[in-house]
């Protein structure tokens, strides 16, 4: 009872100015127009279900303005105010609601993905249709207030994004003003269980009769369901518009983040035989191992431990029509980021005295401390022009273009070894005491450069009225300088400076076999380094490119008179020599990866009230032999489930200005480890929701994991059974989070 007392006072807290201004605006209509026309003005400000957008375009699926029906890959986009209406709060959260998406939040690489058997950087993430480095080292948790829409594409797609994209690119748009854009202010207030909360002030408008703006800022901040997991983020996004003639016009865009992570680095495993209350409903292994539900929602990192960053990327588009039927576009951007991690990161519990395990029964950390800093720096320019024209009766889309970067980036890493055994090294598994770091202890600074060049085209040749071709070609160079200094600065022998050149494509064909009703199918090709985390190679991992294949054929329609809307999707990928970190600071080839697998998405409006929403996915993939290393051949990669499920359902009752609606998700079986001596047990996850709303004004409660149900949300394989004897690194999961509630206001004025 203290804890909902505590949550509602938060909620009044943050949520009065939302509410008061809202209220303000309305109250004199609503007192004028009596309560019948109260219930007639209902305005919804989100939706928790949102169509497919089948007939809307996506960037990340093509650059030539196609519209997904249109495009012959599966390109999935979530709009931002069906995102909030689902209390989504970071990209994670609405990602992972994707068929086949499984997301993972652990600190050592936040915000990253498993897609169609693969994961972490061999998914491209991207920042408003740009690339700022492998997605395991730059991507952060955006704030979704910030965001317009989330769009994803599946399967390997360099030929469109560069270096990284095998399994899928997802691209995350800010929300960013528009020629005409009216004068308008939005506002979200939450409050919920942890005291977890969010505020959001976004506005934008006319300056004159050619400038326009938009700018928003959000901050959320938790106490997290482990003790001192305290995640915090804020987000500034702005941007200007000037429409210098009805041919031209200029945008000026900056975005801002700064977060620090949640400090959770996992629970850790004991023996089964030792756990107070085991829970091997949701992990068993082969070693006879499990997770005890008495050390739950304790923490073993120190109290002054640090995973955060700040970032800030600008941009200025400039755009230009000098006819109806050509365009060009040029996109100046740069990118700082600063990033610091420093923690006790990695816990074993000692069963024998070996080592650094001086007693039986606790839980060591001392090859667990360890930090890293990044310096990143990027500059980059794309160019792009399309033309519009027919060749003979056919009507042909080309864009091409050229795009260059400079990236510079400095990584700074120590280990705590200097320093000998304490007794604050080791801790009492039922009751931490966090202790602090101690000495930051340099291992190296490893300054890397690497310098792209790319040049690419894109065309749509519309054969029929039924049927089109879609093709695109990309040629890219790269020049990388790693370099690795010791502690004293002295060169080492492991950097090293290579060049790599490599062409990726894509061809793909559409048939309409009915206006609203099409099938494609496309092959796609895709060389890059190999996982395209070039940050951890050294020079005796210094791999050729890697190539990826992907086939995918699939129908999309629009069905029962646009009440409807279903994709459905078969695809096979295969991929050569993939790398994966092996060590704290080390990387090597364990094989290549092959997937195929089906995968369904449909909305439908049953009746006036009733919509529903659904989603599925198959896959089947597993580790393929490399000349180089075959121990994990025939093994499925870690994080990959064969099967996943997501369900919506939302009710507006009648003639009063409520919605009441329900989720489940679904997560089958995954491995933990490479060599699948680990599994991460299926689960259901649960949330139910209860929304109020008049003119633009929202007010919902929602309940996320009603059932409170327990899992493993996801394996960072070098955290999972580093139990050598003579290297006691780490061997823990991250746990999801239990039932949680919370109570927000959302308003567009």
């Amino acid at each position: 009872m203290a804890e909902m007392e505590t949550l509602f006072d938060r909620f009044a807290r943050v949520s009065v100015f939302a509410f008061v201004v809202s209220v303000g605006m309305s109250s004199t209509a609503y007192a004028a127009e009596g309560a019948d026309d109260y219930i007639e003005e209902v305005v919804v400000v989100a939706e928790v279900i949102d169509e497919l957008g089948l007939t809307g375009p996506s960037d990340a699926g093509s650059r030539l303005g196609l519209s997904l029906l249109q495009t012959p890959a599966t390109v999935e986009v979530i709009d931002g105010n069906t995102m909030r209406a689902r209390g989504y709060k970071q990209v994670s959260d609405a990602v992972q609601s994707l068929p086949g998406v499984v997301s993972g939040e652990s600190p050592a690489a936040p915000s990253t993905f498993s897609m169609r058997g693969f994961t972490r950087s061999q998914i491209t993430i991207l920042r408003d249709g740009l690339w700022l480095g492998p997605a395991n080292m730059v991507m952060r948790p955006q704030n979704i207030f910030n965001l317009d829409r989330i769009e994803v594409l599946r399967g390997p797609n360099s030929v469109l994004h560069g270096q990284g994209a095998v399994a899928g690119t997802i691209n995350t748009v800010n929300k960013s003003v528009e020629i005409g854009e009216p004068q308008r202010v939005d506002v979200l207030a939450s409050a919920g269980r942890y005291d977890t909360y969010q505020l959001g002030v976004g506005a934008g408008g006319a300056l004159n009769d050619s400038v326009w703006y938009r700018a928003d800022i959000s901050q959320r901040a938790s106490d997290g369901y482990v003790d001192r997991m305290d995640p915090k983020s804020l987000n500034a996004t702005a941007s200007l518009l000037w429409n210098v003639s009805d041919a031209l016009s200029v945008k000026l865009s900056a975005d801002y983040l700064d977060d620090d992570l949640a400090d959770y680095w996992g629970t850790p495993l004991v023996p089964t035989s030792t756990a107070r209350r085991p829970m091997n409903d949701i992990i068993s292994t082969r070693t006879g191992e499990t997770l005890d539900e008495s050390m739950r929602f304790r923490n073993y990192n120190v109290s002054d431990s640090r995973a955060e960053s700040d970032q800030l990327l600008v941009r200025a588009d400039v755009e230009w029509s000098p006819r109806e039927n050509l365009s060009f576009k040029n996109t100046l951007y740069q990118f700082d980021a600063d990033r610091e991690w420093l923690n006790a990161e990695g816990y074993v519990y000692c069963t024998q005295i070996v080592d650094v395990c001086t007693q039986t029964g606790e839980i060591q950390r001392y090859y667990g401390y360890f930090f890293v800093f990044h310096d990143q720096d990027l500059i980059g320019n794309r160019f792009t022009g399309q033309y519009d024209f027919q060749i003979g009766d056919m009507d042909n889309k080309l864009l091409a273009g050229f795009e260059v970067t400079n990236l510079d980036f400095e990584r700074s890493r120590g280990f705590r070894r200097a320093e000998p055994l304490s007794p604050g090294d080791s801790v009492d598994p039922f009751a931490p005491v966090p202790g602090r770091y101690g000495p930051e202890e340099l291992r190296g600074i490893s300054p890397t450069d690497i310098e792209t060049r790319a040049v690419f085209i894109e065309d749509m040749l519309q054969i029929s009225s039924r049927f089109s071709l879609v093709a695109a070609l990309r040629y890219d160079e790269m020049e990388l300088d790693r370099e690795n200094f010791n502690a004293s600065g002295v060169r080492e022998a492991s950097g090293f400076d290579r060049d790599f050149d490599w062409i990726s494509w894509r061809f793909g064909a559409v048939y309409n076999l009915s206006e609203q009703l099409v099938a494609y199918a496309q092959y796609s090709d895709a060389k890059d380094p190999v996982n395209a985390n070039i940050f951890l190679v050294n020079a005796g991992e210094d791999f050729d490119l890697t190539d990826a294949e992907q086939w995918e054929v699939g129908i999309k329609a629009i069905l029962l008179q646009g009440k409807a809307e279903a994709t459905i999707a078969y695809f096979d990928v295969e991929r050569d020599d993939v790398l994966e970190r092996i060590g704290v600071d080390s990387a090597a080839n364990v094989g290549g990866r092959e997937s195929h697998g089906i995968e369904v998405s449909g909305t439908l409006a049953a009746t006036e009230q009733l919509q529903l929403g659904a989603n599925a996915a198959y896959t089947d993939a597993e580790f393929s032999r490399s000349a180089n290393f075959v121990n994990f051949a025939g093994n499925t990669p870690p994080n990959v489930p064969e099967l996943t499920a997501n369900l919506w359902a939302s009710y507006d009752i009648p003639n009063r200005p409520f919605e009441v609606g329900a989720s489940v998700r679904y997560v089958d079986d995954r491995y933990g480890d490479n060599a699948n001596n680990i599994t991460l047990k299926s689960y259901f996850l649960a949330d139910v929701f209860a929304a109020w709303t008049h003119n633009k004004i929202r007010v919902s409660a929602r309940v996320n994991n009603v059932t409170n149900e327990d899992y493993v949300s996801w394996s960072d394989v070098f955290y999972l059974g580093q139990t050598d004897p003579g290297f006691l690194y780490a061997n823990q999961v991250l746990i999801g989070s239990p039932r949680t509630y919370e109570l927000s206001i959302e308003a567009s004025l």
